[in-house]
């Protein structure tokens, strides 16, 4: 009988890759059922349910609800600063609005791909569970700041931001963009995010005081 040739440096067993398929399918399924049912009207029946594989499949996983969110917490984060990364190092030769502008893009797209989950974090559903969470995966916000800080270090720089209250930029922004889904609950008809983009611009580099 031919012997198996050992996988390559690098390459994913099928085992592995089921794995992660299996993990991605429960994150999704999770990740839908807090955003229509909240994340305490949640159980884990429900979730092993809509991913189509057993309780004792997702108990191989993930050991309870607050686990579960963590994680998907933290592969959400993982995913924003993957792409604001690609984003930094594709503007890297371009003119600093341009990234300025890259950046908004990116960020604004990823919230309204997950706009229900992040309306759900952000209006504090998940509040009690925070000692879970930062517990199991760390605060998460320091990477988001430091991809912001890695904007506004280069604007600086090039002269096109002011340096005097630099370090509260990046947390600025952030918030700005934060706000895009605060907005959601104060608003009858909510538009697409994207089309924040042109007035959240105006804001950061231009301020909200009217011209005297």
């Amino acid at each position: 009988m031919r012997k198996r040739s050992p996988p390559e440096p690098g390459t994913k067993t099928l085992r592995e890759r089921l794995r992660e398929e299996t993990e991605q399918t429960l994150l999704e399924a999770a990740e839908q059922l807090f955003a229509e049912q909240g994340v305490g009207g949640t159980r884990i029946e429900d979730i092993s349910k809509r991913a189509g594989v057993a309780v004792g499949t997702l108990y191989n996983y993930f050991e309870d609800r607050e686990e579960l969110l963590a994680a998907l917490m933290a592969r959400r984060r993982a995913e924003l600063v993957k792409m604001l990364d690609e984003v930094s190092e594709a503007a890297r030769s371009k003119p600093w609005h341009e990234e300025f502008d890259a950046f908004l893009h990116a960020t604004l797209t990823f919230l309204e791909q997950h706009r229900r989950f992040f309306s759900l974090l952000v209006q504090g559903e998940v509040t009690a569970l925070r000692h879970t969470t930062e517990k199991t995966s760390g605060s998460g916000f320091d990477d988001i700041h430091a991809c912001a800080e890695r904007l506004v270090r280069r604007g600086v720089a090039e002269g096109v931001l002011k340096p005097e209250f630099a370090a509260l930029y990046p947390a600025l922004l952030l918030g700005m963009l934060r706000s895009a889904i605060v907005h959601d609950r104060y608003t009858d008809s909510p538009g697409p995010l994207i089309a924040l983009l042109e007035p959240f611009r105006d804001f950061f580099l231009k301020g909200a005081g009217k011209k005297r």
